[in-house]
């Protein structure tokens, strides 16, 4: 065995230099190892490093600093009046910052401080082995302010997501994963199926985010809820809820729901709505203090508790009225189907945008469980019945709520097409169950249209295409 030499061997031992250790320095200088000079209420290293000294500890570790060396305004519109297109989908000149000097310096703050987070018990996966944050995740972020975030909700929300979520990605991994999967999705959107290796080149990092999101989320979750964690719990479930509607794995309608082999998967969009509720009485984004808190508005505002109130039937043709077998009679109690056709005959002359979205939503935020049974049973009526909601979507302006809703949507009209021989085969089929007011032989639509191409004529049970 070779001896060892010593590094000193050839030379005198340079002895450290002596230091007195800061005892009461910030937080943010022990967790970076660097030593503070005590000032107050802002330390020299932390204001040089562009982040809110934390003395106390109620800061959270290496939050940016709002008068920092690094300020980055991310709420800026492209410059020269410009619009986003394809082409911004892949590469975005800028970065559009003020007040930052190089790019770089911030990308190390951010990432030093999502450290933070994952050290402090929040990152479920071996930080350094895995993932860091680096400038092409920062240009990503900045197509999310820019871009994909008002998208996410209401006029009336939209400033709160832009002006908020970005930097609570900063400091919650499980919510930066989130925000960088569903900015991808939109990438993805935009680009279509004009290039496909890049199409699929997003499609897998975009889930490699989404992966690493629900992992950490899910963590969170398992343990007591720390109060700074409520809004960034809930923006992510937010943000997961769009992700999942958005992202269909193919065009194909022979392989999508509900002709396609059953799986576990299946209704996932559904299922997560069920969930973000759980999310939501847990978190509870509409208390004064929370960011979201303009949410509460929202949805007391929601028209459709008023539709529910009013039960007001004869908005549902004639026809439709038996199919789904809804009378004076019936309510959103003893009539599974009563609820959703009531909330559609509402939406069926209107299109999907960002005023009244939300009132699309609550078609899917109403599902009860045995309207969602019946689903996993592919019910004819309930498919029916979403086949008409997912037509509306497709139709919109809303990006995430469009794919899903096209491919599906013509996946359940080609399923009850098949299985059920059009008009006079489902009217034949509901009759034979011995539904009472069920047994009709005409004024059943064919399945293959839409709502809003039926009118109807003066003899009961009359179909004609417009």
């Amino acid at each position: 065995m070779p001896a060892r030499i010593s590094r000193f061997t050839n030379g005198v031992e340079r002895k450290r230099k002596a230091h007195e250790k800061s005892r009461k320095g910030c937080g943010n200088c022990k967790l970076r190892r660097v030593k503070c000079d005590e000032a107050r209420p802002q330390c020299k290293k932390c204001l040089a490093y562009g982040v809110s000294c934390n003395y106390d500890g109620k800061q959270a570790s290496l939050d940016l600093s709002a008068q920092g060396a690094f300020q980055v305004d991310l709420s800026e519109k492209p410059p020269d009046g410009r619009t986003w297109d394809r082409a911004d989908a892949i590469r975005v000149p800028g970065p559009y910052m003020k007040g930052l000097s190089d790019a770089r310096n911030l990308v190390t703050i951010i990432n030093d401080s999502l450290e933070a987070d994952a050290e402090g018990g929040f990152g479920a996966l071996q930080w350094g082995a895995h993932w860091c944050f680096t400038q092409k995740h920062l240009r990503i972020i900045e197509r999310f302010q820019q871009r994909t975030v008002v998208t996410m909700g209401s006029r009336r929300v939209v400033p709160a997501y832009r002006d908020s979520v970005a930097i609570m990605a900063f400091r919650h991994t499980f919510l930066m994963h989130m925000v960088l999967s569903v900015t991808l999705l939109h990438d993805l959107h935009l680009i279509g199926c004009d290039a496909k290796t890049a199409a699929t080149n997003i499609a897998q990092t975009a889930l490699q985010h989404w992966n690493i999101a629900t992992t950490l989320f899910n963590g969170v979750l398992s343990r007591p809820i720390e109060p700074h964690s409520r809004d960034a719990l809930w923006a992510t479930a937010a943000l997961m809820g769009c992700s999942v509607f958005a992202y269909i794995e193919t065009s194909d309608v022979e392989q999508a729901w509900p002709l396609k082999t059953p799986d576990p998967h299946d209704l996932s969009w559904l299922k997560l709505s069920e969930g973000k509720k759980a999310i939501w009485n847990l978190v509870n984004p509409a208390r004064p203090d929370s960011i979201f808190s303009a949410l509460s508005c929202d949805h007391q505002r929601l028209s459709v508790y008023a539709w529910i109130d009013e039960n007001d039937i004869s908005r549902i043709p004639e026809p439709m009225r038996k199919l789904f077998d809804i009378d004076e009679g019936s309510t959103v109690d003893n009539n599974v189907y009563h609820l959703p056709a009531l909330i559609f005959s509402h939406l069926k002359d209107e299109t999907p945008n960002q005023d009244n979205v939300l009132n699309f939503l609550a078609f899917m935020g109403n599902v009860t469980p045995e309207f969602r049974t019946l689903l996993e049973i592919k019910d004819p009526r309930a498919l029916l019945l979403v086949s008409w909601w997912f037509k509306q979507l497709q139709d919109g302006e809303i990006w995430w709520l469009k794919r899903r809703a096209s491919v599906e949507g013509e996946s359940i009209r080609v399923y009850l097409d098949r299985w059920f021989g059009g008009e006079k085969g489902l009217s034949k089929t509901f009759d034979g169950l011995g539904n009472g007011r069920m047994g009709v032989e005409k004024g059943v639509p064919d399945v293959s249209w839409s709502w809003g191409d039926w009118r109807w004529g003066e003899e009961e049970g009359t179909c004609f295409t417009q």
